[in-house]
């Protein structure tokens, strides 16, 4: 082979080499040019991811914020409805209540709250007996001052408390009252009862209310039937002009049986509905007259509520029955309860009693 053609194989060579790696290096730039544009992406897509993570922990730092700030809200406003707020009124009543015996101290608030407003309540009540215990007390140096005292003393003595009954008395002038009631328990067993509403007022009346009520309830303790009880009565020889009404019962068990001498109001309350006890005759008097006895059923709801005209002139026997009705909803379920709770409604609704005021309330048990 000669030298020239050595030399073109050699130039034909290094032309190749040339060319081959010129293809190499134009090869290599463009895969440094993809992985250059990859590596973009992926900053590109770091970067977003990172935004994306900044704005969760961001809106996440704000809702807990706010969720915080929620909470303290809410726990701040469930202490001031449910104990601040209660107290507060509760304190304000007992400030009122100072100034004012009439205002009523509202049961409110949780139970813990509400019990101690309930016995604030009861408090102020008792304090209002006193009040016009004392207020009867004052009035009475007014009249025959050791004869009134014997006379209310003989008038308020029951000899034992009686199941299922509770009554109240209060007259209005001194502590001189016609009103009486009465309640005791048969040797039979049997549950017997009276109320009576008599005329006038002062140490004459309080006499006439101590002779009727010693014959009523020997009578009645005597099982007498009540219609010749009444009978009796008229054949006693009363003052001229003096009269009373008088309404006696006795229950057994889920009976009533009954004598209403022009008695005034007389309820009976029981699931079934509300109905007043017609009088069986006229007011016990020298005129004489004719009485009778009637019975109605009673059931384990049943109350019985019988009062002078004391409570009924104020206002009207709706409005009692009303009062009645209401009171027997409270708790505990307890003739005591009941009538003070009724009392005290009548006391806040008028603008006091106008005559002697005597309540008996019984429930069948």
């Amino acid at each position: 082979m000669s030298l020239r053609t050595t030399s073109r194989i050699i130039s034909l060579a290094t032309i190749l080499l040339i060319v081959l790696l010129i293809v190499l290096l134009i090869d290599d730039e463009k895969q440094i040019q993809n992985i250059s544009r990859e590596i973009s992406q992926a900053e590109t897509i770091v970067s977003a991811s990172m935004d994306r993570t900044r704005s969760v922990l961001r809106f996440t730092f704000i809702f807990e914020t706010l969720l915080l700030v929620a909470l303290v809200g809410f726990i701040l406003h469930g202490l001031s409805k449910r104990v601040i707020g209660p107290l507060n009124c509760l304190r304000g009543d007992l400030f009122a209540a100072a100034h004012d015996h009439f205002h009523v101290i509202e049961s409110t608030g949780p139970p813990e709250i509400a019990q101690v407003a309930t016995d604030a309540e009861y408090l102020r009540r008792s304090l209002v007996n006193q009040t016009d215990l004392t207020t009867q007390s004052t009035m009475a140096l007014q009249y025959e001052a050791p004869a009134a005292a014997a006379i209310r003393a003989s008038l308020d003595r029951i000899i034992q408390p009686v199941p299922g009954f509770a009554g109240y008395s209060r007259p209005i002038e001194g502590v001189i009252a016609g009103d009486w009631w009465w309640a005791g328990v048969r040797s039979d067993g049997k549950r017997i009862f009276a109320i009576a509403d008599v005329s006038g007022h002062g140490v004459n009346a309080g006499v006439m209310a101590i002779e009727s009520r010693s014959i009523v309830s020997t009578a009645l303790a005597s099982f007498i039937p009540l219609h010749d009880i009444a009978q009796a009565l008229v054949r006693h020889g009363w003052d001229e002009g003096k009269f009373f009404t008088l309404f006696m019962g006795v229950i057994d068990g889920e009976c009533l049986e009954f004598c209403s001498a022009g008695h005034e109001y007389s309820c009976i309350l029981d699931s079934t509905g509300q109905y007043l006890l017609p009088p069986t005759g006229p007011v016990i008097s020298n005129l004489g007259g004719h009485w009778t006895t009637s019975t109605v059923s009673l059931n384990s709801t049943s109350a019985f509520l019988a009062a002078s005209d004391g409570l009924i002139e104020p206002t009207s026997t709706t409005q009692v029955d009303r009062w009645f009705a209401q009171a027997t909803l409270t708790q505990p379920a307890t003739p005591e309860n009941w009538l003070t709770h009724l009392l005290s409604a009548s006391r806040m609704s008028t603008e006091g009693w106008p005559d002697d005021l005597t309540v008996i309330l019984a429930t069948a048990i």
